[in-house]
């Protein structure tokens, strides 16, 4: 029975047909809420709109092509064509069918051969036999070791053998193995003592090996399989686990390229600021009342902020090509030149969860956690299989045979009338007469017999018996040293966010003051109470500050994307499901 396994990635959203429904940022915060150390009152919500299109000219972007991408979609795509994941299902591929030869191993052979007839050979003191090797049974032609001396002549003893078999064999899961043959001989001589010439000789044999200690449910073949059928559940976990890492890079390269438009946008702000408060400073000049130097310096300014917006749309151009290179599978697609829009609005509110819960979903969810569990049960299989080896050797032999023998009645030689004798009418005939007796069971054989071997010290299995303990010991360390790294990623995505949060609150507090201090200043300066200098000054400030508030809130969204990474739950979040199908 062919048994294929495909690792399928289901999503369940209209574009590939299936039902998808991915909670927006709000929802999924509410999901999985934002955890801290203490317990946080629900506060007002900050909120930054969706960018507007960078219609600003980058290397192999046309700019007029835009790409609307929500998250969903860009996890979407990640899913459907990032190389890495492509690899990592491969990995899993190699595995499965690494089980199917494992498997293989009890699958029935079955075998049809003709070895070629022996040549004739002279008795010179040298055997003629050839011979034929058919499903472990040996064929052998009559030996010509002796010449008889007639008269004057000498006469060589000649004789051809043409075998032709017919069987089939099995290894199973008991450790034992059957085999079933049916062997047929044609043999022609030239013996003055033969009876029959030709002669054909049938043999049908069922042959049994079963071992009662020693391989006995443990034998080679099932420990493969039972190590074959882990190594399948853990290349499942590592490619969850891949899964898993490549939506967070995705989340941190989508959040990282709408952070860099806002920042050209803030910059752009800054820019269109520093021109009017040039073409104020132009009409104040005119009218007297500012010296014509304060232009140079408002005019410096610009150019200053105009460097600063030329290195954040170069900013752009380098997140846009992060998120396309874990989206898109080649430099051949047209998207590759399309100008990404994200469509996300970037969200801050924050709910609460303590660290023992989020430590207990993370020991749960982890597929780190997975995988160890899944070398430790290997460890225990190869274990179990190595202690079976220390134990001697058993066997159970059993054997029935059925024999048929027929052929063509051959005259006595004239030198030796005397050999003339009869033969039975049953033993007259050709092939289907040998293989008629045979299936009868005229001549039947029934052999049981038990072999029983061991080594004197048997150091190998001891060996290796003991490197699979010690393989197991080194698992249980190893377990405890990936549940205190859990818990430290645990513990520093928690702070994290709180340091977030905080920032957040800081960044925001800070940008509305630099709002009310630039005005302040502005009515100042239109009231001839300040400088120009202090304008604009106070201009990158706010700038700054708007930048500082953009930073808070995208390190929050990846800190909530980090968080959901260290707890497990990033394909739970988006609705992910990685299922096996197999038929």
């Amino acid at each position: 029975m062919r048994r294929k396994r495909h690792v399928v990635v289901g999503i369940w959203m209209s574009m590939w047909g299936l039902l998808f429904s991915i909670l927006p940022i709000r929802e999924m915060r509410a999901q999985h809420p934002v955890p801290s150390s203490k317990k946080l009152e629900p506060q007002e919500s900050v909120s930054l709109g969706r960018v507007r299109p960078l219609m600003v000219k980058r290397v192999g972007v046309d700019v007029e092509n835009l790409w609307y991408l929500s998250l969903h979609d860009a996890i979407l795509k990640a899913l459907e064509n990032n190389n890495e994941i492509q690899v990592q299902r491969t990995g899993v591929q190699v595995s499965e069918f690494a089980l199917r030869a494992a498997q293989g191993a009890y699958d029935p052979v079955i075998l049809i051969g003709a070895p070629p007839p022996a040549a004739a050979l002279a008795a010179t003191g040298f055997s003629g036999g050839a011979a034929a090797q058919g499903f472990g049974f040996e064929s052998r032609a009559i030996p010509a070791a002796s010449r008889l001396q007639a008269g004057r002549d000498a006469h060589a003893q000649q004789s051809r053998t043409f075998t032709y078999n017919f069987g089939m064999s099995q290894v199973l899961p008991t450790g034992g193995s059957w085999q079933f043959a049916l062997s047929n001989q044609r043999t022609t001589t030239n013996s003055i003592f033969a009876t029959l010439n030709p002669q054909f000789f049938t043999t049908l044999a069922l042959d049994l090996v079963q071992p009662l200690w020693r391989n006995f449910l443990w034998n080679p073949t099932k420990q493969q399989i039972r190590i074959a059928k882990k190594a399948l559940d853990l290349s499942d976990s590592q490619f969850r686990q891949r899964v898993i890492e490549i939506i967070t890079q995705v989340q941190r390269a989508y959040y990282d390229l709408v952070f860099a438009i806002r920042n050209v946008e803030i910059l752009q702000e800054a820019v269109e600021l520093a021109r009017r408060q040039h073409e104020e400073n132009q009409a104040r000049v005119e009218a007297g009342t500012l010296p014509p130097i304060e232009l140079h310096q408002s005019l410096a300014e610009i150019e200053r902020r105009n460097q600063e917006l030329i290195a954040a749309v170069a900013q752009v151009a380098v997140a846009e090509n992060t998120l396309k290179g874990l989206i898109l599978p080649n430099l051949n697609d047209p998207l590759w030149r399309a100008n990404i829009v994200p469509t996300e609005s970037i969200e801050y509110v924050p709910p609460a969860i303590d660290e023992e819960s989020a430590l207990r979903v993370a020991l749960a969810n982890r597929p780190e956690v997975k995988q160890l569990q899944l070398q430790k049960e290997q460890t225990d299989i190869a274990i179990q299989y190595f202690a079976n080896q220390t134990r001697p050797t058993i066997n159970l032999i059993m054997r029935y045979a059925s024999f048929g023998l027929a052929g063509t009645a051959a005259p006595p030689p004239p030198e030796f009338p005397f050999l003339a004798g009869g033969v039975a009418a049953q033993f007259l005939g050709g092939p289907g007469q040998a293989i008629e007796s045979a299936l009868r069971q005229r001549f039947r054989n029934v052999a049981i017999g038990v072999s029983i071997s061991f080594p004197l010290r048997n150091r190998t299995a001891e060996a290796q018996l003991g490197q699979a303990k010690a393989q197991a010991r080194a698992l249980d360390f190893q377990e405890q040293q990936l549940l205190q790294r859990i818990a430290i990623e645990v513990r520093n995505a928690l702070q994290n966010i709180e340091a977030a949060r905080q920032s957040i609150e800081a960044a925001r507090t800070a940008r509305l003051a630099r709002e009310r201090q630039l005005e302040g200043e502005q009515e100042r300066f239109a009231a001839g109470m300040s400088t120009n200098f202090l304008v604009l000054q106070y201009q990158n400030q706010l700038s700054q500050a708007r930048g500082a508030e953009l930073q808070a809130l995208i390190t929050y969204n990846k800190a909530i994307a980090e968080l959901q990474r260290v707890m497990g739950t990033t394909l739970d979040v988006y609705n992910i499901r990685l299922s096996t199908d197999s038929r």
